[in-house]
Order: C-alpha cells, then structure tokens, then sequence
C-alpha cells in the first residue's frame, strides 16, 4: 500500500515526495510447535459488533497439523492496542470447551500438571504490550484444531476506523467475516401490535482460496452521540477545547529501534527517517542539529551532523544492517542521556516501546526518560511501529516529566499528519471531575493535543445525570446512548481494573494497600471475565476437572458471542 500525503501545517517540516511503500506486515496470529514446526492456518471466522465507541470481535480460528505426530503448540496474537480478550475455548470431539479466568500462576501449575498425564489442557496468557499466547496440547497428528477467542476495544476517535488484521496470513481455505454497524431504528415500520424495527447495517465478506494482502476496514457511519451508557456505567468521547500552540524543531536526536523485533519493519523505519530528515531540513533549514543512533542491546551513533547531510548514503547504511538483538530500551535512553557533545532539544523514539533486555520495569524505564532533561532534552515523542508493540509502555516514557509531555504517534499515519503533531505543543495536567461519580477514568488528562479524542469512564449512580468539568470548567456533552450492557460493561470493568493497577504501581502506596489492590484486581476479573497481567485462561478437559483444581466455573453465565441479532451472552 501507498501513502500520498499533503503538506503540513507547521514550518519545522516541508514534505515534497512522501510517499513510502508500507512496511510489509507479519502475521497477526499464528500457531507454531514447540519444535518450529508451524501449523497452517486454513479457515478464519470473524464476527464483529461495533457500537462506537466501543467494538467487539469473535475469531474462530481453525490450524491444521502437517506432521504425522502428535504436537504442542504455541499461539500467538496481537490485538488492538488497549483491547481486553474475554473468551478463549477449544474444540474437544463435538463440543467446545470454554476457558475459565485463574489467577496467572495457579493457572500455569494445573496446565503443567495436565500436560504431564497428556490430557487436553490449554493456557493463554497476556504477555508484552499487545500480544496474547497460548499453549496449546494436544494437536493431533495430521488433525485439525479449533480455536475461538473473543476481545473489545476502543474507538476514541470521532470518525472511527475498525480493522482486523489479515495482511500476511497464509493462504486461508476460507474466510467468512459479518460485521454489524451502528444499530439503527425506524419506527416507522411496526406491526399490528406496534412496536419499531431495530437492528444493524451488516457488511458480509467471504472469500475462498485468498491469501490475504491488505486487511479488513470498516468505517462505521458517523455517530451524534457522545458516549454510552447503562445504568450506573458511563462512558463519554471527550475533545477537550485547546488553542493550537506551535512548537518547532530546533534540534533533533532519532532513536531507531534495530532490534529483532523490528526486522519485518526495518527498511520502512529507515524511510520514515529518511523522509523526515530531509523534510526538517527543508522546513527549519538544512543546518538544523540532527543525530541518528540505532540500538538494540547496544546504542550505535549512525550519523551526526545537519539534517540536509542526512540522504541516501546514511539512509542505505543503516538500513544495510539488519535489525537483530534484544532491545535495551533503558540503555537508548540513558545514552542519549550521558553522551558527550552537541545537545538535542527534541527526542523521537521510533520503535515498538518494549523492552526485552536491561531495565523493563515501567518505573525504571520513566526514570531513564525523565534522565533526559538533564541533557538538555525538552520533549520526548515516539512513533508506535509494528504490530505487536506496547503503545502504554510508549505513552508512559512521552509523559515521564520533561519540560513538555510529547506525543505517540501512529508510524503508518500519513507523513503529513506526524509531523504536525510533532509540532504542535501539548497540555498536561487537565483534571477530571464527573459529580457524583464513585469514581472516574481517567483522573487527569496528559499530553492532549487540540483535535484529539479521549475516552473518560465513570461510576456514576443511574439517576444522576452526567455532567463533565475539566479542570473545574463544565464541558458541553451531547447525548449519550443507550448500549448492550455486556459490551460496555466489558470496557468499564477494564477501565476499572486499569485505575486500580494505576494505583497499585505508585511508589507511594503502601505495600498493605498494594496487596489489597491485587486481591480486587483478580476478583474482577475472574468475575466478569476480562483478562489482566495477573491472571489467565485456563482451559481443562472436563468439568470435573476444574472443580478438583477449586476454579469456580460461575462466571461462564456472561460470555459473550455475536448471534444474527447482535451480542448475546451464553449461559
């Protein structure tokens, strides 16, 4: 695919030509033994609900073993930044068995146990940023093995773009995707006993014998609402009103992530460069202070200089060596941190934002960041590349305490669009208040910019009307709809379970209250089915089994499917 992008706003950049090949995609999900031996995926299923802003989605995913034995896979997936997977189940004989929500480490003994006796267990697990795995035992020779797994997320944005990755998967037998839109109501069409006509605009795609090459998108048609709600549950698009403030590049220092991780990426993060270096030097002038540094477990200083000397030459260099290694995310910022020599006001990290060597924890990687201003460095931004990345653990590293919170920004977007945003300054600090509410997520709103679009949740008794102030001033809010509780109840527990993990990794909590926050973590999830670091799906063979491990099965009464009608819950 090609992008063709339009000029923009701000003078630090002036794009000419702009147009970049997208990075070539990597599959969004897969299963390979535990030996390499990958597992053909022939048949993808998707069911889909979107209800903006909010969207929910079932896969039923069939892999097929080549071998002639028996074998223990791993499945992988990456979901949308920020989603929350509710259902995990396995095929067994003619009846599919459900996952059950355990606390992580429990879960991961019973699996070990059940694999040992070669029973038939399953375990999926959240690991970093975006991706989920799971185990998965036994696949049998030359067989079949079936998955389904359901997941909602957020659409913030005003005008919402829906997408399912497909581009890279390998050739499927079938592809079968329903997708329901914006439910609809005409009363004018009732029956001898009245009543209205209500349902969904429905997009129906099936092919057969595709590889697929680009993925499905959907917009849904523009909504008047301005959030959702049911009962005491609220959910409400915020655009905060902020003047358009300018804040151009004088100097910039670019992190490139080269590590493994990066590999399928790489040229496109060396384009992307490329475009922005000789965009900035033809917006603020070809002598602007530039420097290059790749890293992965090492920090590598690839060019230094003005950016109008940055051109194909260094582009080619770097892109001639391969993207290998882990990723010492702390160590690239502590070296632009301590490094000798011209100092930059501007940081831009080009990378997938996680961390698999050195410092990984997220208050070790905040204090590397905020080291920054030490150095002379104003702001820090990020460009979210990849697939599978970890955009809170980015989000978390713009907004560590420098002079200015930066942005993250998408690094498929439109050249235009990114350099606008870099360009632009942010408010940090705006608090917000819903009267009445138990409490609300989130409390404060960092580095927004005037445009965007925030989702604030709230836990607000149903006869109380919404009101929204934002730093102590009222904001207008049109309607709010009303929605399937399941589905936003799903995102409420989330946003819930986020807030308590919020409070539970502040330095400043005590370690007494720390351990009560975990205890009502696992509770909620467990309870309503939505997944956390701390916990698992866990899928055993029988019944029996699960009441001889002490997992209460109760929480099976609200799974959520996608029927012909919209979501419906199994019991």
């Amino acid at each position: 695919m090609l992008r063709s992008v339009a000029p923009p706003s701000s003078s630090s950049f002036r794009f000419d030509d702009t147009t970049i090949a997208a990075a070539p995609a990597g599959p969004a999900l897969e299963l390979t033994a535990s030996d390499g031996t990958g597992l053909r995926l022939v048949s993808v299923t998707a069911r889909v609900v979107i209800d903006a802003p909010l969207a929910f989605t079932e896969l039923h995913l069939v892999f097929e073993n080549p071998e002639a034995r028996q074998l223990e896979g791993r499945f992988r997936i990456a979901l949308p930044p920020g989603a929350s997977l509710s259902r995990f189940a396995m095929r067994q004989g003619s009846h599919w068995q459900e996952g059950e929500v355990v606390e992580r480490q429990a879960a991961r003994r019973v699996y070990e146990d059940f694999l040992h006796r070669s029973q038939d267990p399953a375990l999926l697990e959240h690991e970093s940023g975006n991706e989920f795995s799971a185990r998965v035992f036994p696949i049998p020779p030359n067989g079949r093995k079936e998955l389904i797994l359901s997941y909602g997320h957020e659409l913030p944005a005003a005008s919402p773009t829906y997408r399912l990755p497909l581009a890279g998967l390998p050739r499927l037998e079938s592809l079968d995707v329903r997708a329901l839109l914006a439910r609809v109501e005409a009363p004018a069409v009732t029956s001898s006993l009245g009543g209205a006509s209500h349902g969904y605009h429905v997009i129906e795609v099936r092919k057969s014998g595709w590889k697929p090459d680009t993925d499905f998108e959907v917009k849904p048609p523009a909504s008047p609402l301005a959030g959702l709600r049911s009962g005491n549950l609220v959910l409400m698009r915020v655009s905060p009103a902020l003047p358009t403030e300018p804040e151009e590049i004088r100097s910039l220092l670019v992190l490139l992530d080269t590590s493994a991780s990066r590999s399928l990426g790489h040229t496109r993060q060396v384009e992307t460069t490329l475009a922005l270096a000789r965009a900035l030097a033809a917006g603020m002038g070809a002598d602007t202070p530039l420097a290059v540094a790749c890293f992965d477990q090492t920090v590598r200083l690839a060019y230094e200089g003005p950016a109008g000397g940055f051109g194909d030459v260094q582009a080619r260099a770097i892109a001639a060596n391969r993207a290998l290694g882990a990723s010492d995310l702390a160590a690239a910022l502590r070296w632009a941190a301590t490094r000798e020599g011209t100092r930059y006001e501007r940081v831009l990290l080009i990378s997938d934002g996680v961390a698999t060597a050195g410092q990984v924890e997220p208050e070790q990687l905040r204090e590397a960041a905020r080291a920054l201003g030490a150095a002379g460095v104003r702001r820090l931004d990020a460009l979210a590349a990849g697939g599978l990345r970890d955009d809170a653990s980015l989000r978390r590293l713009v907004t560590a305490g420098l002079a200015q919170d930066g942005v993250v920004c998408e690094a498929d977007q439109p050249l235009y669009e990114i350099g606008d945003r870099l360009t632009r300054a942010t408010r940090s600090g705006l608090t917000v208040t819903v009267p009445g509410a138990a409490w609300v997520w989130p409390p404060r709103l960092d580095a927004v910019q005037p445009g965007d679009a925030v989702l604030v949740y709230a836990d607000l008794p149903a006869d109380r009307p919404v009101a929204l102030q934002l730093d102590g001033q009222p904001v207008a809010l049109g309607d709010l709809g009303a929605c399937e509780r399941p589905l936003l109840e799903r995102a409420w527990v989330k946003a819930r379970i986020d807030r308590l993990e919020a409070l539970r990794s502040d330095p400043g909590t005590d370690p007494d209250v720390r351990a009560g926050l975990k205890k009502q973590i696992l509770e909620l999830s467990v309870q309503h089915r939505v997944l956390c670091p701390s916990t698992a799906l866990l899928i055993l063979e029988t019944e029996a089994d699960y009441a001889r491990h002490g997992i209460d099965r109760r929480a099976l009464a609200d799974i959520l499917t996608v029927g012909l009608g919209g979501l419906e819950v199994l019991h």
